[in-house]
């Protein structure tokens, strides 16, 4: 093959390496990771209603038929749940009402410094995506926001409905969270907003709450909900008592999820340790539920719509003392709280981590250049030995000819 010919071989891999590239930041094991957009945003989430709206939810059942969980939550291919166990199933199959998995093996959430897909190949190669970190001002402030996205929801029981347009009890549920977390000497921001209607359009609306949130720098932000489903999916034996549960929800949809997940599962190790079954369990879900915004964004269901709401109180000022102790009194906290990629809508972080995923990738297209061109290995290795020493050499001599002037 001639020199033009290589030439070309080699533009056109370079080439196909970047949209690969930029493939792999858009797209992930099927789904779209990373929503670069408002429009792409108001689009996905036009047509993702993330709970059900029709008084049903779905089981999630394994291959002989026992009940893992049940959610009001929309299940699709390929979300997972990590019950109270620590057991991890991964739905394979959505028919009607039922949700089939299987027990996956238990693996870590990626490190915040890697993402990109998990499977094949590319296990082997370095992430595409690698945070910037950025030492946070005032670290002995302790900030935490509090929002909900589904501010009508209410608990039949206590609240007389299901849902209260004007504020519904789930507002109360984060008040006790605050007055909790404030007991705790945490300066607490909590948004009263209730972005109704409750339909595919509220977490647009709370998107903006969420942003106003991250303008005072918050070590995390919790969006405080409560599930549908029947009341007993949610009361578990905890200190004794039968008490409410909460389940720790992470979009797979944003490109913080590993992050998210590795958040929600420290939070879920104190809570084992300190209040056995507090956390129902974790469920990774299709959505993005504005995660994107900040690696320590969760989503918790707080009970259900036919719980007692004084209970569900009683177990979010559990769970308070559960965030507090990670986020401040263990080194993974502190470490997630001191090494913060800025969010999308901050200046830098993901944008210039982005920058040196590209760079990396024209690295290796340059390097594939030079290995078709010399046609072989040992043919390469001896041009950089040669452009090596040939460089050395001009540099000495430079220097010589200096110090003899």
């Amino acid at each position: 093959m001639n020199k033009t010919g290589k030439i070309i071989i080699c533009l056109s891999v370079l080439i196909l390496v970047l949209l690969w590239g930029f493939f792999l930041q858009v797209y992930g094991e099927g789904e779209i990771l990373k929503i670069s957009s408002q429009e792409e945003l108001d689009f996905f989430e036009l047509f993702n209603l993330d709970e059900r709206d029709d008084g049903e939810y779905y089981t999630m059942v394994d291959d002989e038929g026992n009940t893992i969980m049940k959610t009001a939550r929309h299940l699709h291919q390929g979300d997972s749940f990590i019950g109270s166990d620590d057991e991890l199933f991964e739905v394979y199959k959505v028919e009607d009402n039922i949700a089939y998995a299987r027990q996956a093996e238990s693996a870590p959430a990626l490190s915040p410094s890697l993402t990109g897909l998990r499977r094949g190949i590319f296990n082997y190669l370095p992430a595409l995506e690698f945070p910037v970190i950025f030492q946070r001002e005032g670290e002995e402030e302790k900030t935490i926001g509090i929002l909900h996205s589904h501010g009508a929801e209410s608990y039949v029981p206590s609240d007389g409905s299901e849902s209260i347009p004007e504020g519904g009890g789930i507002l109360k549920v984060g008040e006790t969270f605050a007055s909790h977390l404030e007991g705790e000497g945490i300066e607490v921001i909590h948004s009263q907003e209730t972005h109704v209607p409750h339909d595919s359009g509220a977490y647009l609306r709370s998107r903006r709450t969420a942003e106003e949130l991250l303008k005072e720098n918050p070590d995390a932000i919790f969006d405080v909900h409560r599930d549908a489903v029947p009341p007993e999916e949610y009361l578990a034996e905890i200190e004794g008592e039968e008490r409410v549960q909460i389940t720790l929800v992470v979009g797979r949809q944003n490109q913080n999820a590993a992050n998210n997940q590795e958040f929600a599962e420290g939070l879920k190790k104190i809570a084992d340790e300190r209040y056995p079954n507090l956390i129902r369990g974790i469920l990774m879900a299709q959505g993005n539920y504005n995660q994107d915004l900040n690696p320590r964004k969760l989503l918790l269901e707080v009970g259900s719509h036919e719980n007692e709401r004084e209970d569900a109180e009683e177990s979010i000022g559990l769970f308070a003392e559960v965030a507090s102790t990670f986020l401040y009194d263990t080194e993974a906290g502190g470490e997630q709280r001191g090494a913060l990629p800025d969010s999308p809508s901050g200046a830098g972080g993901i944008a210039f981590g982005r920058v040196l995923g590209l760079i990396f990738l024209a690295l290796l297209a340059a390097a594939a250049f030079l290995l078709i061109s010399t046609g072989s290995m040992e043919e390469l290795k001896a041009k950089v030995k040669n452009f090596a020493q040939r460089e050395f050499s001009t540099q000495r001599d430079d220097s010589d000819r200096d110090e003899g002037e």
